[in-house]
């Protein structure tokens, strides 16, 4: 008797490399189905892979994940239980080659001694990548040109040397953990130049285990200098540790290969399975059987599971931009170990991979001219979700990105916020409740985690609240999300210090001033372009949807728009000033503090409202004095009341400021159903009688003394909030 069960498996299984990935109803497989079928082996193959028992109604549904370009499929299942529902996903399965009555089955997998790595398999991926691949695998775009460390260590000699420009080296990444770890210093630091001072006998120097296998990895792979952080940056040099720190991106972009120790829960798990030089691993396979004669190996952990719980490499916020920048990566996980280079990934069982794509929108964005805000703020997001040890390095840990971005961003960036579009990136929110992130040693008077920007607290960011920034795209295939009809008008003039007592230096929001001089509708004698943009004639839209998109004001198209020479597939509603073409690094501020002339106003605390778009958080309303409803506060912080359960803050006004003007076409979610995210857009109360819903932004603050501090970011009706009793104010900051 024929499966459709069996069958389907098979012949996901059988797909060569490289063709497209079947079609949705091929890649799902119905619970039903696979109880009812009568097949005595498919329900046995899916209960061992899945670890569910066989009942009626014990799963959701299946899905079969085959890749592109891959030579695998994994299962994954949505399974229910007495604590509800939950993913299990597979490892990797691929089919068996074998002989069976006469006929031979061909698969792409593959059975490897768990304790050791092959022979020669690392030098031999370094060898084939540099072969095959050449400058398409080096360091990325012009990022950080020339930068080398001043320190590496010679595996050869066993000590530190300064490299020559023309050296090569490997750099490292790993968790420091909580183990002793040694240290480069100035009271060291000629003992360890000295050859041998790092040899595996010297115990005068106890070099974790992780070094230590990196600098035999290091020899294995046929290369000569290996550098590591704990030992190629001298600790207590503090002028110096800030330079390599600044540059630390650059080191890793440069360095001709990243080994990364990502299995490590401290420096001392070291980097297994390398034969006569590490210890022994353990990569896990497991054989299945689909029907008499068809064996399945499945791989746990040769690349990350689908539900697996992440490594603690994997959530520390220093290693984000390490993996990043690396062009060629040697990655230790799971037992298993894998190539990842710009170009493909190679692992231990079955063919090549496609090439992971985490280090090409980098390059991509930092070689062109006209920045990826979208790809920014993605990258932060996804940083400042990780762990640090030392919460007041959560600027130092993304300065690789940000230098990377800087030389796109007119004036830089101000603790963590592109100052051209201040006006905008100051509305950061939160995507679900945050943590505010405290200084755990005051050593440094430079500590910087002012509550106004993202480096002040720890958790995910809303990846659209910067979308009004993209208002001057008019199409561009790496901008999708410019399409959001969310417009803002900066409100005040913001500047930076360093100090309360210092004096304040005015930060530019340029990319609305050239909204201003190039995008109004009645523009008669439009400015010169900017070197490098050239102007074209709008033509009338062609249809209604069109025109909605159309400007920076949705509702009217501008009579020109504009295209820049490094981008000629490109479209812009105005052009955007460009820093000069330098490799440079560009500026980075580090401001505990900004201030501004506003209006404030005080508003009290209502009902809690459900977030849209899938949001968690929590999102309150604001009432005046007489409960008028005034609009949605979301909040940074779980707060107290909740945890008790009581109401006890309802009757206490908190501070509102007002800092940009908003507004959203009422019709938005006729044209991008699925983009409108306001959270307080269906709250019966909310106004909806023009054609666009207009609405002030306002931080709630409290306040120390002079200096008020960031909690939460809200929106209120215009009219609603030019109806309170508002006052002028002079805002700090911190």
């Amino acid at each position: 008797m024929i499966c459709p069960v069996c069958d389907k498996l098979l012949s996901l299984l059988q797909v060569p490399v490289g063709l497209p990935r079947p079609s949705y109803p091929d890649c799902r497989i119905d619970w039903p189905e696979v109880l009812t079928s009568g097949c005595p082996y498919h329900p046995k193959l899916l209960a061992a892979i899945l670890g569910v028992d066989l009942k009626p109604n014990a799963a959701e549904d299946i899905a079969l994940l085959p890749f592109r370009g891959y030579d695998h499929i994994q299962i994954v299942a949505t399974i229910k239980s007495s604590d509800g529902e939950k993913q299990f996903g597979s490892g990797e399965l691929q089919l068996l080659s074998k002989v069976q009555d006469g006929r031979t089955i061909k698969g792409p997998g593959k059975l490897v001694n768990p304790q050791w790595i092959q022979s020669g398999l690392v030098r031999q991926w370094n060898k084939k990548c540099l072969a095959l691949h050449g400058n398409a695998c080096g360091s990325a775009s012009e990022f950080g040109h020339g930068i080398q460390p001043t320190w590496v260590i010679d595996v050869q000699r066993q000590c530190l040397v300064r490299p020559l420009p023309s050296d090569k080296y490997v750099a490292l990444s790993y968790v420091w953990g909580k183990v002793p770890t040694f240290m480069t210093k100035l009271n060291n630091i000629a003992q360890l130049q000295k050859p041998s001072s790092l040899a595996a006998g010297n115990t005068d120097i106890p070099i974790p285990r992780t070094i230590r296998d990196a600098m035999s990895c290091v020899q294995e792979l046929g290369e000569r200098y290996l550098w590591t952080d704990s030992l190629c940056i001298v600790q207590d040099d503090f002028s110096l540790k800030s330079t390599e720190i600044n540059n630390m991106a650059a080191i890793y972009s440069n360095a001709t290969l990243t080994i990364i120790a990502a299995d490590g829960l401290d420096a001392d798990s070291g980097l297994p399975g390398l034969e006569g030089l590490t210890s022994p691993r353990f990569a896990e396979q497991k054989i299945h059987t689909l029907r008499p004669g068809i064996e399945i190996v499945e791989s746990i952990g040769p690349s990350p599971g689908l539900y697996a719980e992440p490594t603690k490499w994997s959530t520390r916020g220093w290693t984000y931009q390490e993996y990043v920048f690396s062009q060629r990566r040697l990655l230790f996980e799971g037992g298993w170990v894998r190539w990842i280079c710009a170009r493909d990934t190679w692992c231990e069982v079955g063919e090549a991979r496609d090439a992971d794509g985490a280090g090409k929108d980098v390059r991509r964005a930092i070689s062109r001219p006209v920045p990826n805000l979208e790809l920014l703020n993605s990258m932060i997001n996804q940083y400042n979700r990780r762990d640090l040890t030392y919460p007041e390095d959560a600027l130092n840990g993304l300065t690789g990105v940000l230098n990377s971005f800087t030389p796109r961003f007119v004036g830089g960036f101000i603790s963590g916020l592109p100052a051209a579009i201040f006006h905008i990136a100051v509305l950061w929110e939160p995507f679900d409740t945050l943590t505010r992130r405290q200084a755990v040693t005051y050593s440094h008077t430079d500590v910087c985690l002012p509550s106004w920007s993202w480096i002040g607290w720890k958790g995910g960011l809303a990846p659209f609240a910067w979308s009004p920034a993209l208002d001057f795209v008019r199409s561009s295939k790496i901008r999708e999300g410019a399409r959001f009809f969310d417009r803002v008008k900066p409100l005040v003039e913001w500047s930076w210090r360093k100090n309360l007592k210092a004096e304040s230096t005015r930060i530019h929001c340029t990319w609305f001033d050239y909204q201003q001089r190039f995008s109004r509708k009645n523009l008669n004698a439009p400015p010169p372009c900017p070197p490098g943009w050239t102007r074209h004639e709008t033509k009338p839209p062609s249809s209604v949807e069109e025109f909605i998109y159309e400007g920076p004001k949705p509702g009217y198209p501008p009579h020109y728009f504009y295209k820049h020479e490094s981008e000629p597939e490109s479209e812009f509603w105005y052009p955007i000033p460009l820093p000069d073409a330098s490799p440079l690094i560009g500026t980075q501020i580090a401001a505990p503090f900004i201030s501004c002339q506003t209006k404030r106003a005080f508003a009290y605390r209502g009902e809690v409202i459900t977030p849209t778009y899938r949001r968690g958080g929590i999102v309150v309303s604001l009432r005046g004095v007489t409960s008028t409803w005034l609009g949605a506060l979301r909040l940074h912080e779980r707060p107290t009341w909740m945890e008790r359960g009581t109401d006890d803050i309802s009757n206490q006004p908190i501070e509102l400021v007002e800092v940009a003007l908003g507004s959203v076409p009422e019709d938005a979610r006729k044209w991008l159903p699925y983009h409108q995210v306001l959270d307080e857009w269906d709250h019966e109360e909310r106004p909806k009688n023009g054609d666009f819903y207009e609405y002030y932004f306002v931080l709630w603050v409290e306040r120390k003394g002079d200096v008020a501090y960031r909690r939460g970011l809200g929106r209120v009706e215009r009219q609603l909030w030019e109806a309170q009793a508002r006052e002028s104010i002079e805002l700090t900051l911190g």
